[in-house]
């Protein structure tokens, strides 16, 4: 059996999309507990590690997915916004500039671990106040790494992107199904 330790339903859809079939058990490890001194690749692969590794403890046989999605804007990684004074923020550092998505994959089953990180670039379109505040009125970017969702509402914000597109939205399916294959 296949599982998602993941709330995402992004996540949760994009496996469906792609025809495997999962369980979806969401892992609630706390976030802040990670050493924050870790690089930002170093950070999203330990999270997405710990993700998995706690919901492995309860299906030692199965293999348990687990990911990590995280936006870096000269070296600041800008989570999940706390509010929306936090979201605003976020989309107006974010506002003419480049970043990276970083997306963190972890398998796990029993004592076997595989590890992977993939990186796409995106730059956003100048984004004015009123543009900003409408998305956030949205409710879309509360619950996103970098305040936004490129597959929803917030591609629209989005100018181009070098990369995997499943990398920005939180699972990159190429090569989740590449390490599946060779975890087997």
């Amino acid at each position: 059996m296949l599982i998602l330790a993941s709330s995402s339903p992004r996540r949760a859809k994009l496996l469906s999309d792609f025809g495997l079939e999962f369980i979806v058990e969401p892992s609630h490890i706390d976030e802040d507990q990670v050493d924050s001194k870790l690089k930002p690749t170093e950070l999203a692969i330990e999270l997405a590690k710990q993700k998995a590794l706690l919901v492995s403890k309860n299906h030692p046989d199965d293999i348990v997915i687990g990911a990590d999605t995280i936006v870096v804007h000269e070296n600041t990684i800008l989570g999940k916004p706390k509010d929306e004074e936090d979201a605003y923020r976020m989309l107006k550092r974010l506002s003419s500039e480049r970043h990276i998505v970083y997306t963190a994959v972890a398998l796990v089953k029993g004592k076997k671990i595989h590890t992977f990180i993939t990186e796409a670039e995106v730059s956003m379109k100048p984004l004015s106040d009123l543009e900003i505040h409408n998305y956030i009125k949205t409710g879309e970017p509360m619950d996103k790494a970098g305040a936004y969702g490129i597959q929803g509402d917030g591609g629209n914000l989005v100018d181009h992107y070098k990369g995997d597109f499943f990398t920005i939205v939180g699972l990159p399916l190429k090569d989740l199904m590449e390490a599946l294959k060779n975890f087997q």
